[in-house]
């Protein structure tokens, strides 16, 4: 089972990093000074706590031998193991809950800080506001001039009248979002539906907003300051 200090690569995308910390089933995965949250069930470990890569150069790798170590440390108490596979049991889809308004896609990204009053310091959420009654399959990509491309960030679905979480960041570290592109697909499941044309947007944002107190404020999603970007409404 995966632990804190765990190097791990993603299952269903690109890239991994190391866990700082796990909150329920959720893991906070490092990578290149930002924090992504990715489900347990998503991720591989590739080198436990504790171990050293052979070649101290390499930042990244699989190390086969530490990977297998850590798929038997899950298997030295079958207790263990059983509470394990209780515990991965699907949980059944919470029902859908339409709103009236929600034929419209509205999508919005929002930046809230962990501490308002220490903004030179904490951690910034980026969080998706998908206030619509359609589910999402949609990427968050933003643009690396080092290498003059482009690289995602976050990849996933989120389902109607939801706000997930992407990543965090420092304001050392903010400055990687200043220009991004969103695209998704929306649909219904298990209902007709509306098709709706598909979603690409493209932002260049305001980095010097994150460093002001005052751009921080309530919103329309959130009870507590928060710099909110539209990226998308639907008329």
């Amino acid at each position: 089972m995966a632990k804190t200090g765990d190097m791990v690569r993603f299952l269903n995308t690109t890239g991994g990093g190391r866990i700082t910390r796990i909150e329920g089933r959720l893991a906070y995965v490092e990578e290149d000074g930002f924090e992504t949250p990715v489900l347990l069930s998503d991720i591989v470990v590739v080198l436990p706590a504790g171990h050293e890569p052979k070649n101290k150069n390499v930042s990244k790798m699989f190390d086969q031998e530490a990977f297998d170590a850590g798929k038997k440390s899950t298997r030295q108490n079958p207790r263990q193991e059983s509470s394990e596979k209780t515990s991965q049991v699907k949980e059944e889809p919470l029902p859908v809950v339409e709103t009236e308004r929600g034929n419209k896609l509205n999508i919005v990204l929002g930046f809230e800080p962990r501490d308002i009053k220490d903004l030179s310091k904490t951690r910034i959420s980026a969080v998706l506001v998908n206030d619509s009654n359609y589910f999402l399959s949609f990427t968050l990509s933003v643009r690396n001039d080092e290498v003059n491309a482009w690289e995602t960030l976050y990849q996933g679905e989120v389902s109607p009248n939801e706000l997930i979480d992407l990543a965090a960041f420092t304001q050392q570290t903010i400055s990687r979002m200043e220009r991004i592109v969103f695209q998704a697909i929306a649909y219904k499941k298990g209902k007709t539906f509306e098709i709706k044309e598909p979603v690409n947007v493209s932002r260049k944002l305001d980095i010097t907003k994150f460093f002001k107190v005052h751009c921080f404020r309530p919103g329309v999603y959130f009870d507590t300051p928060v710099l909110e970007i539209p990226l998308y409404h639907e008329r």
